[in-house]
């Protein structure tokens, strides 16, 4: 009999399977780039491991690729012809349940399959680590934190895994406002293990929210912290470049695009709302970037039918508008409407809708139709943590409402929800402070002419 990292049974047929399932395990909470590897290793060394095949293919589902629907098929019938030879545990069963309910359109109902795992098995970080993230893709925040908030403070010093278990509850609680938690959390999670890069990126998020952008430049400035993740580490630098652009250094954020960001031109979704969502926000900034935006139109012309994930379809359809290629944003954006109407999975019908309106309403703001634009960002605004992703990412949106709002003459409007942004960041956020100072002087110009109208001619000469 065999057992993980965790302590929890698993149904392997040799020590080599079970040490290389661990150091999967580590390598998955760790966002390791040796993940697949390891993984590779555990089902050659038992090629009829159930679990190992499950979770294979949650992480390609988690890809949001739909060419890989095929590959996580394949999983699935891998691990139930596993099953047939080699009776398994409960626990590794409903991984495989949790599988076959993704592939069937119930995302939602896969995360609670994982997470009823909890419920008898604490300390199983697989279905802990598969759940977040599922959740996190769904936009299911209060879900998210519920789970951790159950388990997480069960996790004892002496668990090998307990860091990169804060590291997940750390950025749970920030994604709910629960900041000084969150860092108390998040700075626990890389003090025990040091190749948290989930908890390094958790302590960012609330660096972030709370405008504290020079400890945040500290905070990232080592690179060799999170130099063994995946393409996570293109996103820890996406962070620092917004707290860069946040001290209004246009040319360091631009390095950092070329040399970091963008440095392996992939198609990834995740790569792609880095880029896009950076350059859209230099281009708010007043800065010039360049062709920047024909790289990623080219590498998001092929993902326009994926419709795998809203979050990254309207990161597609930035990609096209930022080069100018309207017609295949405008054919992500119909897609949606459809997807809203008759979706068989109703996470999806319920994300598309709202992803509709921000992608028509990115389209009007590109045509230069601001009214529209921000009437329909507006209409979504309310909606779009359905579409997955974090507060600070669906930011961008939140900047594409306000700067539609400023150009369609909604200034009243406008002022407020910066003024509440300011204090939502602890008072300190250069792209509210630039906008109200701006609007500021409109007012008082404003004032001053109507002034000058109302007096006597006599005087005013």
């Amino acid at each position: 009999m065999y057992h993980d990292l965790s302590g929890d049974r698993i149904t392997v047929a040799n020590d080599a399977a079970r040490l290389a399932w661990n150091d999967t395990l580590e390598a998955l909470l760790a966002h390791a780039a040796a993940t697949p590897e390891h993984l590779a290793r555990t089902l050659k060394a038992d090629p009829e491991f159930a679990l190992a095949h499950a979770a294979k293919g949650l992480m390609l589902l988690s890809l949001a690729r739909s060419e890989l629907l095929g590959s996580a098929r394949e999983c699935l019938a891998a691990a139930q012809a596993a099953i047939a030879v080699r009776p398994v545990t409960r626990r590794e069963h409903m991984v495989v349940e949790a599988l076959a309910l993704w592939l069937s359109d119930a995302p939602r109902q896969a995360a609670h399959r994982l997470e009823s795992i909890l419920d008898e098995h604490r300390f199983d970080v697989l279905a802990l680590k598969l759940s977040h993230g599922l959740r996190f893709m769904l936009g299911d925040q209060n879900e998210m934190l519920a789970s951790l908030r159950r388990v997480a403070p069960g996790f004892g010093e002496t668990h090998p895994l307990t860091g990169y278990v804060n590291g997940c509850y750390a950025f749970a609680l920030e994604e709910q406002g629960f900041y000084a938690e969150a860092e108390r959390a998040g700075r626990r999670a890389v003090a025990l293990s040091p190749r948290d890069a989930w908890g390094r990126h958790a302590v960012a998020h609330v660096l972030e929210m709370t405008g504290r952008t020079e400890e945040g430049v500290a905070w990232l400035s080592d690179d060799r912290n999170w130099a063994h993740a995946n393409n996570l580490r293109f996103h820890i630098v996406w962070h620092l470049a917004l707290f860069q652009l946040e001290q209004g250094k246009i040319a360091e954020v631009l390095r950092l695009y070329d040399e970091d960001i963008r440095r392996e031109q992939t198609d990834d979704y995740r790569d792609i709302a880095n880029g896009a969502s950076l350059l859209a926000r230099l281009e708010y900034a007043g800065a010039d970037v360049g062709t920047r935006w024909d790289e990623l139109a080219a590498r998001a012309e092929g993902r326009i039918h994926d419709g795998r994930l809203v979050f990254a379809d309207l990161h597609y359809a930035l990609s096209l508008l930022g080069a100018g290629h309207t017609d295949s944003a405008e054919t992500i954006a119909c897609s949606l409407v459809q997807d809203g109407q008759f979706h068989p999975s109703g996470e999806r019908r319920d994300a598309a809708r709202n992803g509709a309106m921000a992608a028509f309403g990115l389209i009007a703001f590109r045509d230069g139709d601001y009214d529209e634009a921000s009437r329909l960002l507006g209409a979504a605004r309310k909606g779009l943590m359905t579409v997955g992703g974090s507060h600070a990412q669906r930011d961008l949106f939140e900047q594409a409402y306000i700067e539609s709002l400023i150009r369609s003459g909604s200034h009243e409007l406008a002022t407020q929800i910066l003024r509440e942004r300011v204090a939502q960041r602890g008072g300190s956020n250069f792209f509210a402070a630039k906008r109200l100072a701006m609007l500021r002087n409109r007012s008082a110009g404003r004032a001053a002419a109507l002034v000058v109208a109302a007096t006597p001619l006599a005087i005013a000469h």
